[in-house]
């Protein structure tokens, strides 16, 4: 269980404020991400080819098409030492600004390398020398676009502009009644299928990706969803009225108006596929839909490596799930998020347990979250999930979530409300203009 015993106070705004002994390292940016991405994937590289070459130098080199060498010791040598020069890098890619050296000696130890395999010993090993010469190519190149987006003072260009400009994410709330509209905006006449993230809008994930931990906006102008482009939007009530020891609107006898969008991973919509589930949603302290708050925004998963049941509603979803065995899912999740956050697979659930809590108020959060539709809900035989979960398919147009928590060191769910959905819309505006803050990690106090 997450817990503290108040909010606390903004901290003074003064420099006497700041630890002098702390250098103020810039903060990352979308250049120094793509590098640390660009130096994952060299040390991948560099594992793939020598942990095996460890323990078989001569049975890799075939593998790979190289010939095999007469003294193999000294290639499993040669291996070791590529594995553990490899360590070396991690720390530049993670934190580029904070280990200035460790990132360029990991770009600058690369030539040698070229040098070695294209010209001094030339038509024995070349591909190892391309290979050291692609990595330098993209690595030196984005830590150079990295480091001329900051300032010799320690300040980014953005923090400059932002000084003197209107904060681009500045927000202070909105009305359920406006989210709404636009997020019901530009019905379909037939269902699109957006492809998401491929080749070409890779950066832009990138940029998304740690957009997202800092934009609290709700609407948008237009913009792409990379990783669940395809959803239904819907509006409701979310209510608590179960035994609970959580504040917020995890408390017993909180009811607020709801807006969620349902969505699945990637462009495999269909039944038959591998589906990853998910639900964003946006929770008002208020029943009036003209009252203006910042929501509350949550998000639950699915298993990220998709699963194949037939019906979407038999997939419950969690703020912490597992991720499964699909190369992708687990390229995304333990490589790129995990370069922006502590703990990328967990997502956060304060922004509800803290809503409507005055400063200074005790804030108890659960550790984590489960939504399962209600038992007794009919199923849908439909190719595309969106047609399923479609409300003219439920009884009195309702489609029902239970709200289940736990703590980690809980062993049983306990259910203490419900999202009850009553309005919908397979829109425009829902994939294109709503967007759902997910805030970064705050690791539980316990």
């Amino acid at each position: 269980m997450e817990s503290q015993a108040a909010i606390p106070e903004p901290a003074p705004s003064s420099d006497s404020s700041r630890d002098p002994r702390v250098a103020p390292y810039p903060p990352k940016n979308t250049w120094s991400v793509a590098f640390g991405v660009a130096m994952g994937l060299g040390i991948l590289a560099d594992w793939v080819l020598g942990i095996p070459a460890i323990f078989a130098p001569n049975l890799t080199l075939d593998l790979f098409g190289l010939r095999g060498s007469p003294n193999p010791v000294w290639v499993a040598f040669s291996a070791l030492l590529v594995v553990l020069l490899s360590l070396f890098y991690i720390p530049g890619a993670i934190a580029p600004y904070r280990y200035v050296a460790s990132a360029w000696l990991g770009v600058l130890c690369r030539p040698p390398g070229v040098l070695f395999f294209l010209l001094l010993w030339r038509g024995q090993y070349t591909m190892f020398g391309l290979l050291d010469l692609l990595l330098f190519v993209v690595q030196g190149s984005l830590l150079i676009l990295a480091m001329r987006a900051v300032r010799w003072t320690g300040e980014t260009q953005e923090e400059v502009h932002a000084a003197s400009t209107p904060d681009v994410f500045e927000y202070d709330g909105s009305t359920f009644a406006e989210v709404k509209e636009v997020a019901f905006s530009g019905p379909y006449a037939e269902l699109p299928y957006y492809r998401g993230l491929g080749p070409t809008s890779f950066l832009q994930f990138l940029n998304a990706s740690a957009r997202n931990l800092q934009d609290r906006r709700d609407i948008r102008p237009r913009f792409d969803k990379l990783i669940h482009p395809n959803g239904i939007c819907y509006t409701g009530v979310w209510r608590i009225d179960g035994e609970s020891p959580y504040t917020g609107y995890f408390a017993k006898g909180s009811t607020g108006l709801i807006l969620a969008r349902v969505s699945v991973a990637g462009p495999l919509v269909k039944r038959g596929f591998r589906r990853s589930l998910g639900m964003g949603g946006k929770i008002w302290p208020t029943m009036d839909p003209n009252e203006k708050h910042k929501p509350g925004n949550f998000v639950v998963v699915s298993l990220l490596s998709g699963t194949t049941d037939k019906c979407v509603t038999d997939i419950v979803m969690t703020n912490k799930p597992e991720i499964g065995i699909d190369p992708i899912a687990n390229f995304i999740n333990r490589v790129i998020f995990r370069l922006m956050d502590t703990r990328p697979g967990f997502r956060q659930l304060h922004p509800v347990s803290t809503l409507g809590v005055p400063r200074g108020g005790p804030i108890v959060t659960p550790d984590l979250m489960l939504l399962k539709v209600a038992e007794g809900t009919p199923k849908v035989d439909a190719v595309d999930f969106r047609d399923e979960l479609r409300l003219s398919n439920y009884p009195n147009r309702t489609l029902v979530y239970s709200i289940n928590v736990r703590d980690f060191g809980d062993l049983e769910w306990k259910c203490i409300g419900s999202i009850e959905l009553t309005d919908d819309a397979i829109s425009e505006g829902g994939d294109k203009r709503l967007h759902f803050w997910i805030p970064s990690d705050i690791p539980s106090r316990n």
